[in-house]
């Protein structure tokens, strides 16, 4: 049975990254100061929202959070222990309790491996035994909506937000505390989008899944999350549970981000 720890919160300080580029010999290097200074913290079982336009440092901020870029200052725990910070060394253990979920669900699945080829990857890695492995795919496929059968088919069999279901089935296996969704439904259709946005209220409800949702939609935010932090500028601006701060934004900026966008209800 696939499941997660339901008492596992996050907390993450002063998170900052910075990315340096050259522009040649005799031009000056330019710099941009994607995050700069991020902190918040998400309970067990929450489904926090992340949003903010294009550029804003979200999506780096995700990738900090799964070890895909280093920051250049700041910390990360799961659970009270450190991922990454002062001190830690290494890759912890820990690390496994967050998994990502990707914007392109067509760019996120190799098509010459079957599908549960890729789903158990990670589990390979972990050294599990492969009728093990063949379990935890079949049991995570159904949990997500999909026949166990579909680990015999390749990606182009599938649909796309059929292959974003396998893209969170491939997350899930490792039973993660944390699932980290970046523009996870914004690639699909505006029918499929509401079937995985509901799949996902499904699984915290199930499973006790936490997760963090990347996303530049502030009506997907309202549907799904329970509290939300706006970025801008690589800077958490403001934070809060959802409805309190989509009713009544503090800065003008989240005001005029709630403005751009219908709002699903009042």
């Amino acid at each position: 049975m696939i499941h997660t720890s339901p008492t596992v919160s996050m907390s993450a300080r002063d998170i900052r990254k910075t990315f340096h580029r050259s522009h040649g010999w005799f031009a000056p290097p330019s710099e941009t100061r994607a995050l700069q200074g991020v902190s918040f913290d998400v309970q067990p079982g929450e489904i926090f929202g992340i949003v903010g336009e294009s550029g804003c440092g979200k999506s780096t901020l995700a990738r900090v959070l799964v070890g895909l870029e280093e920051p250049d200052a700041g910390s990360l725990s799961l659970a009270g222990r450190d991922l990454f910070g002062p001190g830690v060394s290494g890759v912890p253990p820990v690390r496994r309790g967050i998994q990502m979920v990707f914007q392109d669900p067509y760019a996120s699945l190799n098509p010459r491996m079957r599908i549960g080829e890729a789903i158990a990857e990670g589990l390979a890695i972990a050294g599990m035994a492969k009728s093990e492995r063949d379990d935890r795919v079949a049991e995570t496929l159904s949990l997500v909506g999909l026949s166990p059968d579909a680990s015999q088919k390749h990606p182009f069999q599938f649909s796309g937000g059929q292959r974003q279901r396998i893209c969170i089935a491939r997350a899930l296996v490792m039973e993660p505390s944390f699932l980290v969704a970046d523009e996870a439904v914004s690639a699909l259709d505006i029918s499929v989008q509401m079937q995985i946005l509901n799949m996902l209220l499904d699984l915290r409800d199930r499973i006790g899944l936490s997760i963090i949702f990347i996303t530049h939609d502030i009506s997907v935010v309202e549907y799904l999350c329970d509290t939300v932090m706006v970025m801008y500028g690589g800077q958490a601006i403001e934070r809060g549970r959802t409805l309190e701060v989509l009713d009544n934004p503090q800065d003008s900026y989240t005001r005029s981000l709630i403005a751009s966008v219908p709002r699903l209800h009042h």
